[in-house]
């Protein structure tokens, strides 16, 4: 519960951060308009917990402070934003604790932990290319810290040394 409130005011600072962001600068204000550093962050803020259950409820208390944050500091700047792309990012918030559950798992052991774990590295470049219309560097480096993330907890539970006794996949 602690946890998942620290995640909460955590996304709360970064969605208002991002939003001048946006106003402000354009390189960052575009690199967090995109799929890849939710996939990055989420992933390292799931395979973190302690159990699938955690995942899921920080990561979406994560999503929905900073979303919350985000379009509440747009409003109280009269700034423009797409009612389409807030309810986008508002549906896929609704997805997050599903998503941080099967991270969690990503980063466990066995053949359903290496599948959801390439599942996990290829929404990058697939959301990427269908949502923004093209691969970029950034997407690929993100990318690969994704996978050096879950390939480093996948490992850390292979050798025993998590934390606490999590289950395998």
């Amino acid at each position: 519960m602690v946890r998942a409130a620290v995640m909460l005011g955590a996304g709360l600072a970064v969605g208002v951060i991002i939003r001048f962001f946006d106003l402000y600068t354009t390189n960052l204000g575009n690199m967090f308009s995109e799929l890849s550093v939710w996939v990055f962050l989420g992933t390292v803020i799931a395979v973190r917990s302690r159990t699938p259950f955690q995942a899921a409820g920080t990561v979406f208390g994560f999503c929905f402070g900073m979303l919350a944050a985000y379009y509440t500091t747009a409003r109280l700047t009269h700034s423009v934003y797409s009612p389409v792309m807030a309810r986008g990012w508002w549906i896929f918030s609704l997805l997050t604790p599903l998503l941080g559950y099967c991270a969690w798992h990503a980063g466990g052991r066995g053949r359903t932990a290496r599948l959801l774990a390439i599942g996990i590295i290829a929404v990058t470049p697939a959301a990427a290319v269908l949502l923004f219309d093209r691969l970029r560097g950034r997407d690929l480096l993100l990318m690969a810290l994704t996978g050096a993330v879950l390939y480093r907890e996948q490992r850390r539970r292979i050798r025993g040394k998590a934390r606490c006794w999590r289950g395998g996949v």
